[in-house]
């Protein structure tokens, strides 16, 4: 599951390096870049990208803050109280607690999933646990959401520091791989936000990437409307990336910190770290 993204590794952190402000598109189907404003922003996010920050969007948990249309919430949890919602999330994969395939250096704990202030951070710290240097925190829907097209959205602010690997997404709810969604990636020595998708056998995917400053001090929206033959993705409210390729199996959703073993931390870096997130909302067409 998701190891083999290893082997496109190299060739995606090459193509962050030459990422701008604009996205960048790499993959085998060629789909062009889109610029910010090209798309159709609602006016609710106009506000949110001029100053970086969503803290009060309006529409949060209500609506999109992106595409328009006739949405209905499906799932959505907002980190109110102290205690994570288990009915919603588990906090480790269903077949362990790390991602082996991937050369990562986190063991997935609870202890590392706080709840405060209505956010939950996941944390990470250099503590060794099962052969891991690294305790880390993650969410997963498995067994208890999944979804088939609709438009899923995360509100966070990311980690700072070398090798830490940041990431919102999708897998089959059949434990099959590929297809797989990444709705947000990010490699915290960056300053870009990556989206990708892997599907068919042969693990053909494409990506994009987006420079944001300000992704690991302020919090962004950053979301993904699936339906029936594309992909779109959005930051903001503004459309960053489009794909057509079609995706059926219904997914379950993923918020996860790993820790990079092929560019691990370096001293630079201050622990511990946290991925914040303040909401993940999934919404449907009603006559899905």
């Amino acid at each position: 599951m998701r190891g083999p993204r290893v082997a496109a590794l190299a060739i995606v952190s090459a193509a962050l390096a030459l990422a701008s402000v604009y996205a960048t598109t790499s993959g085998p189907t060629g789909a062009a870049t889109l610029r910010p404003g090209t798309g159709a922003p609602v006016a609710k996010s106009v506000h949110a990208r001029a100053t970086g920050r969503v803290s009060t969007m309006p529409g949060e948990g209500v609506q999109p803050v992106g595409p328009a249309g006739n949405w209905q919430l499906v799932f959505d949890d907002h980190f109110l109280g102290t205690t994570l919602n288990t009915r919603n999330w588990s906090t480790c994969y269903n077949w362990t607690c790390t991602n082996g395939g991937n050369n990562e250096l986190e063991w997935y704990s609870a202890s590392q999933v706080t709840m405060h202030n209505g956010t939950v951070a996941l944390t990470v710290i250099p503590d060794e646990s099962h052969g891991k240097q690294y305790l880390s925190g993650m969410l997963s829907s498995y067994g208890k959401f999944s979804f088939t097209y609709g438009y899923a959205q995360i509100v966070a602010k990311l980690p700072v520091g070398q090798g830490l690997w940041s990431s919102f997404w999708t897998l089959p709810a059949n434990g099959t791989w590929p297809p797989e969604i990444d709705v947000l990636e990010n490699w915290a020595q960056s300053r870009n936000v990556s989206f990708y998708i892997h599907y068919d056998s042969a693990n053909q995917f494409d990506a994009a990437s987006v420079y944001l400053p300000t992704a690991s001090s302020a919090f962004h929206t950053y979301g993904l409307d699936w339906e029936p033959g594309s992909l779109t993705w959005y930051i903001d409210g503004f459309r960053w990336a489009h794909y057509n390729v079609s995706i059926t199996e219904a997914q379950y959703l993923l918020v996860t910190l790993a820790v990079n073993g092929k560019l691990p931390p370096d001293s630079t870096v201050q622990f511990p770290q946290s991925l914040e997130i303040r909401s993940v909302d999934v919404w449907q067409h009603p006559n899905l």
